[in-house]
């Protein structure tokens, strides 16, 4: 598969190196330069090929062509999972509860990956998968997957997520941060924690309700540390409904009551702002619904 990419060089490039243009303009990564250079239609200026020491004037087109590689192999899998947004080079899903985003070691079937790969596949486009924001096997919400390695690159690191969170006690600030490192104390153990010498990690939440005893949360994440929003609500002595592994209750939710309801991201390709929401689940739903706790922008 081949995917052809055109951009116009505006006046602030004028008279630069394609080097710089493919890096700084385009938004090329070091890799998929290096990559294009080898193909014989991987850089074009003005419909010819060209070097990335050769200078461009404002006006020009340089196109680039995309190769991909064959892409690895998934089995086919029938769940219908909702598709958010889509597009040449982007996918977004609103994964469900219980779908792992990549296949593991005791499950390689019924994942985002093998729902994705059966997407494509159906339109007569096998593709590399390619996840931007992984959640965890039980939460929920809006999962960016890129159709192609320029998209991947130029997207790594500049999406905008909120999640919404059920966490226990009502006893927060209006606004909060939570500043505390994480790392994982055993390497056998999937289990976080607060620790010295971990990494930093930063989450920032505001309280939208309360319900009898718990709280609905609207988080965003400076940092995307595993499991950072459930080891932070742990830390602080509120662990989200639901998630065993961090002392969460059981009561309401058979699972870390976590969402990723809203995403944003400048189009790698036209430039264009997409912003993005994910309806929240039922199991979710329901108890925002009955404590009649009212969502903005959910």
């Amino acid at each position: 598969m081949s995917r052809r990419i055109d951009y116009t060089v505006p006046p602030e490039y004028d008279g630069c190196k394609l080097q710089r243009i493919l890096r700084g303009g385009v938004g090329c990564s070091y890799a998929l330069v290096r990559s294009l250079k080898t193909k014989e239609d991987g850089i074009l200026l003005n419909g010819v090929r060209a070097r990335t020491i050769d200078r461009a004037h404002t006006g020009d087109q340089i196109s680039i062509t995309l190769h991909e590689q064959q892409p690895q192999q998934f089995s086919r899998c029938e769940i219908a999972v909702e598709i958010l947004y889509e597009d040449t080079d982007l996918i977004v899903y609103n994964k469900p509860a219980g779908m792992p985003c990549h296949p593991v070691r005791n499950l390689r079937e019924d994942t985002l990956a093998n729902v994705f790969a059966t997407h494509c596949t159906g339109d007569g486009e096998p593709l590399t998968c390619r996840i931007l924001n992984r959640l965890d096997r039980d939460t929920t919400g809006a999962v960016l997957i890129a159709k192609n390695s320029f998209a991947a690159a130029a997207l790594t690191g500049r999406v905008e997520k909120s999640y919404l969170a059920l966490a226990g006690g009502t006893e927060f600030l209006q606004e909060g941060t939570i500043d505390a490192p994480l790392g994982q104390p055993d390497r056998t153990n999937p289990r976080r924690a607060v620790m010295e010498g971990g990494q930093r990690a930063l989450t920032h939440y505001q309280l939208l309700g309360t319900g009898e005893d718990y709280s609905l949360l609207r988080c965003v994440l400076e940092t995307g540390r595993t499991h950072q929003i459930r080891v932070h609500m742990q830390y602080i002595g509120h662990p989200l409904l639901g998630d065993v592994l961090y002392q969460g209750a059981l009561g309401r939710m058979q699972r870390q009551a976590l969402h990723c309801n809203w995403m944003a991201f400048w189009h790698p390709v036209n430039g264009k702002r997409v912003e993005i929401k994910a309806s929240l689940p039922q199991d979710m739903q329901k108890w925002v619904s009955q404590c009649k706790i009212h969502v903005k922008g959910a």
